[in-house]
This record gives C-alpha cells, sequence and structure tokens, in this order.
C-alpha cells in the first residue's frame, strides 16, 4: 500500500492541484492536493469537483461545447447559417477533445479513489462506503454521458498508469458501450486486458445502500453539491437508473434489461419528491463563482460573446407555444397568452418587449441584419436574464423530478410499465414548470417572475395531443433543452421526437460535417497516445469511414432521427 501510494501521489497531485486549487473551494472544502495522505473523503471531493465542468452549468462546458454543437444538434441552442452548421464554433475537434480529457482526468482520481478505498480494513471501509458508493454514482452519470457522446469507450483499463507506474497501461482497450450499461444498471466483473477481475455494483445496490446510510459530519464536510443530504443522493442514485433503463429500452440489444428495470423501480419512481440541484455549499460561495476564473461562473456561458448561441430558436418557439411578434414584458409581468408558463422563466423579449426566434430557414445576411437592428443586439429572443444570465444563485440541475415523472410517462405509453401515462406526464410538467420557476426565484436580478397556474395549460397539451408519445418526448426534450442540453439531444436520437429538420449540406465539399453528428469521433488525445486501440473501436462500426454517422446503440439508426431538406430550398 505504501509503495502505491507513494507512486500514486507524485504522479497524481499535479492533477489534484489543478482541479481543487481555488482559494474559495478550498475554505469550503479539504482540498486532496494540499493533504499528505490520500483518503477516501477528500478524493471524492476531487471527483465532484473535476467533473463539475460538464456536470454543472459551467462557462467553459455550455460556451465551448453544450451551446454551440450539441445545441446545435439538438436544436435547443441557436447560430448563424453562415457558421459552420454542425461543426460548433469550428473548433469542435479541439472542444471535443477537452470533453473527453475531462472525463479522463476525473476518472483518474475516481479510480484512485477506489484503489484506496480497496486498500482499506473492513472497517474502515465501513465507514468510507458512502465516500465510495456516491462517487461511483456520479462517475456513472459521466461515464454515461460518455457512451451516450462517443459509444464504445476506455474504462476497465483506463486510468491504472497512475497507481501501477507501468507504462504499458497507457495503451487502453475500449469497452463495449452496452456492457457498461449493464454495468450501471445492475452490475458486473469487468476482465481487464492483464486478466484481471473488478467487480462494480451497479445502480440499484447503490441506491440501496445510500438510502439507509447515515452521512455526518464528515461526509457533509466533503459534499460539494448536495451538503451531505444523503437522501437526495438516493434519489440521484434512482434517477440515474431510470434515465439509463430508459435510454436502453426502446431500440438495441438491451431493451429487456431497460424494460425490466423500469418495472423493477416503478413504485420507488412513484415516490420522488424533489429535484437533485447542487448547490455549492451556500450563496455567499456561489456568489463570488460568476467570475472566478475556474468556470463555475454561472451565466458566463449564456452571455458569450456574441450571445448568438443563446437566442431562442424556432423549435424551441414551437414547443413553447410562442411566435414571431408576441409581446411578453417582464417588468409588468405580463405573459403571453396561450403560451408555455415556462416561456416567461426561459427567454426574455428584444427590447422591445417582442418574440423574434432566430429562424434557421434564413440565410446569414437576413440574421446578421436583424441581429443589429436593436440596440444591443437585441432583436433575437435570448435567454431570461434573471433565469440565467445574471443568476450567481443558479442551481444546477443534476437529476430532476420532472424527468423522472415524464420517464415513467413514456414508459407507461409504451406498456412496459403500469399506471397512468396521462397522470404522470402532467405531474412530469408540473415539475418542470415549478424547477424553471425556482430557479428565476433565486435570482437578485430582478423581482421574480409570479407563476400562474398550469393546470389548464398542461390538461391542454395532453387532451390536443394526437401523437401522446410524442408530447411526452417532446416534454421530455423541452425540460432538459436549457438545464442540460446533452439530455435533450440524447433523448431526440432515441426518439425521433421533436422532429427536427436540418439543411443537407453533403454537396458541399467544404463542410466536414454537412449533417448533424450521430455520434462525436473520438479524440486527437487517443490519436496521440492510444491510437491502436482507438482504430480497433473504430473498425467496429458499422461505417467505420464515417466514424460520426454511426449511431449509438441505444440510438434510432444513423442519420434517421431528424428530416433533412435541401440547402436550394433553405441556401445559407
Amino acid at each position: 500500500m505504501k509503495k502505491i501510494l507513494s507512486i500514486t501521489l507524485s504522479a497524481v497531485v499535479a492533477l489534484l492541484i489543478t482541479s481543487c486549487a481555488d482559494d474559495e473551494y478550498t475554505s469550503k472544502y479539504n482540498n486532496p492536493s494540499k493533504s499528505s495522505t490520500v483518503s477516501c473523503d477528500k478524493l471524492f471531493t476531487g471527483v465532484l469537483y473535476n467533473g463539475r465542468t460538464y456536470a454543472c452549468q459551467t462557462y467553459w462546458g455550455l460556451c465551448t461545447f453544450e451551446l454551440p454543437q450539441i445545441g446545435a444538434y439538438a436544436q435547443t441552442a441557436s447560430h448563424f447559417t453562415d457558421d459552420a452548421d454542425y461543426e460548433g464554433t469550428g473548433s469542435y475537434v479541439s472542444y471535443d477533445n477537452d470533453r473527453w480529457t475531462n472525463f479522463y482526468n476525473d476518472l483518474t482520481q475516481y479510480k484512485l479513489m477506489l484503489n484506496t478505498f480497496n486498500s482499506l480494513s473492513d472497517g474502515e471501509k465501513a465507514n468510507n462506503q458512502l465516500f465510495m458508493d456516491c462517487a461511483t454514482v456520479f462517475i456513472y452519470d459521466e461515464l454515461e454521458k460518455m457512451i451516450d457522446l462517443f459509444g464504445d469507450v476506455p474504462f476497465a483499463d483506463a486510468c491504472k498508469i497512475q497507481i501501477s507506474g507501468n507504462m504499458t497501461d497507457a495503451k487502453v482497450a475500449y469497452d463495449d458501450a452496452a456492457t457498461l450499461y449493464t454495468m450501471m444498471l445492475n452490475g458486473a466483473t469487468l476482465t481487464t486486458s492483464t486478466g484481471e477481475s473488478i467487480s462494480f455494483d451497479g445502480l440499484g445496490t447503490l441506491y440501496d445502500r445510500i438510502k439507509s446510510a447515515k452521512g455526518g459530519e464528515a461526509f457533509t464536510a466533503q459534499d460539494m453539491f448536495f451538503k451531505g443530504d444523503v437522501a437526495t443522493w438516493a434519489r440521484y442514485a434512482l434517477g440515474l437508473r431510470a434515465r439509463m433503463a430508459l435510454r436502453v429500452s426502446t431500440q438495441g440489444s438491451l431493451t429487456t434489461t431497460g424494460q425490466a428495470v423500469l418495472k423493477e423501480i416503478k413504485s420507488s419512481l412513484e415516490t420522488f419528491s424533489d429535484d437533485c440541484l447542487a448547490q455549492f455549499a451556500d450563496p455567499s460561495v456561489v456568489a463570488f463563482c460568476y467570475n472566478d476564473g475556474n468556470g463555475m461562473n454561472w451565466g458566463g456561458g449564456w452571455n458569450e460573446w456574441a450571445r448568438q448561441y443563446s437566442r431562442l430558436t424556432l423549435k424551441m418557439a414551437e414547443a413553447l407555444n410562442i411566435k414571431d411578434g408576441d409581446k411578453m414584458d417582464h417588468a409588468n409581468n405580463t405573459q403571453i397568452t396561450g403560451a408555455d408558463p415556462r416561456a416567461a422563466v426561459m427567454y426574455d423579449a428584444s427590447n422591445k418587449f417582442t418574440i423574434h426566434p432566430l429562424d434557421w430557414r434564413d440565410g446569414f445576411d437576413t440574421q446578421y441584419a436583424q441581429w443589429g437592428t436593436e440596440s444591443g443586439y437585441r432583436y433575437f429572443t435570448v435567454v431570461d436574464s434573471a433565469t440565467f444570465i445574471n443568476n450567481a444563485y443558479f442551481q444546477p440541475a443534476i437529476m430532476s423530478k420532472a424527468e423522472v415523472f415524464l420517464t415513467l410517462a413514456e414508459a407507461a405509453q409504451r406498456g412496459y410499465i403500469t399506471g397512468s401515462a396521462e397522470s404522470y406526464f402532467k405531474q412530469g410538467v408540473q415539475a418542470s414548470i415549478d424547477l424553471y420557476y425556482k430557479e428565476n426565484s433565486l435570482s437578485v436580478y430582478r423581482d421574480p417572475v409570479i407563476q400562474p397556474d398550469a393546470t389548464e395549460y398542461i390538461n391542454n397539451i395532453w387532451t390536443n395531443a394526437t401523437d401522446k408519445l410524442e408530447a411526452i418526448c417532446t416534454q421530455y426534450w423541452l425540460h432538459f433543452s436549457l438545464l442540460q442540453p446533452t439530455q435533450s439531444y440524447n433523448n431526440v436520437r432515441r426518439t425521433g421526437f421533436p422532429v427536427l429538420q436540418f439543411r443537407d449540406l453533403t454537396g458541399n465539399s467544404s463542410k466536414n460535417l454537412p449533417l448533424p453528428v450521430d455520434r462525436l469521433p473520438y479524440a486527437q488525445n487517443e490519436t496521440d497516445n492510444n491510437n491502436a486501440n482507438k482504430m480497433a473501436a473504430i473498425q467496429k462500426l458499422s461505417d467505420p469511414n464515417n466514424e460520426c454517422y454511426n449511431n449509438v446503440f441505444w440510438a434510432k439508426n444513423a442519420k434517421s432521427w431528424y428530416q433533412t431538406v435541401s440547402v436550394d430550398d433553405y441556401p445559407l
């Protein structure tokens, strides 16, 4: 154990310093990089902190990845049509690489934590079980996102070099995506390339242990997400299992598994009582983060330099039942008649209190001219200033009641579980409305918008829907849109709802990505450092010559989850 710690500390402390060195952060939590020993409680905080870039609404995660790239594929975020439509900021390769390396930096800390935990006595393990279980829930959440974006990824063999000190461990095999999903859902024993067997508990086991655990002062001191609230961690584990089960339930090799899990946990999901919102200690700590330089600056990503990615898209306007020319005035609490109640806290109207979506069908010249017609480039409707851009007290949604009940609604509508899809649907939409209004009420930028009674609106959505499944999936997509854009992208690839239209740019040889991608390309880091294993993973794809246009195992077939239109009909 001492030899392992000696090797690990020399290899990993630099990583911990870079990811956990902020003064305000260390004043609230015990910093693993400043400790003379490696311990589970401190590494737990390191896992959360290092992973927060893409788990929470940080500037870097939003501005480089979620909005310009993923948001464009899901049509939850806007962009001018002359920009490379499906290439985000034009630097998608480097930003995808950053998304990849962030996860493996985080997994490094988790693997160190797991190694430390496994080296403890039985009594010490009991004292640290809650830290280990909650870290595993979080790393499963991040692992699922990686699979959903890239497909097969390294896991069992990954990040061993920091423990072994053996350079051969830097060449890491890729694990099958469906196998990793099975592990997260129900537990599994993975075999490494050297024949080592490693057992990982599934989320069901983790949920059972966490909900029965006692937190205590030590856990509260190190839990930077939920301030030691064990019940919230249990809900997180339960909701995450439901998300994964639904994800694999509709097509692919794990449909039976996903449907069985949904049946198993149905009654527990029905008691899901509250959202899992990351609070980061207290408002005084969150407030400093707006410009702290460490990525925890709420609103920064939404208020990036041109703010075009913060504009209301045509599909979002359609889902919210608002249209070009509608009037909305926050100062007088004037909402749009017949509009979704969330519109008032999701978006600001223009300087003239008028709704103007950024219409993807218009050419660049038209969009740019419109953009500059009002002071401050405020012609197009932008995300709400109080709820998002200037909300220093924003609480990132990690898992939400709305997601859970909309999951139940879809499962019931598809016949996977018993129960009323209508009842689940209405509870889910109401919970979504409640969450957006809660975020708005936390802001001190202006007086909160008064939340209206949404009963009639919700009833009408359900009653007027000719396709109930489409209605459910559209609400699922809408709920995630400004809270967790990647989940909107995942859901539309899985269901085909809402129906999205994209220009077909395959006739333009200058476009690196002529259509929205079905999965992200593997990272440049892998080409540089693990190319043989990366190429082996690519060769497993149905179309290895077109890496981005292969569906993840749970998704609809490549290029089938959206409609294409001719660029001649809608020129750039």
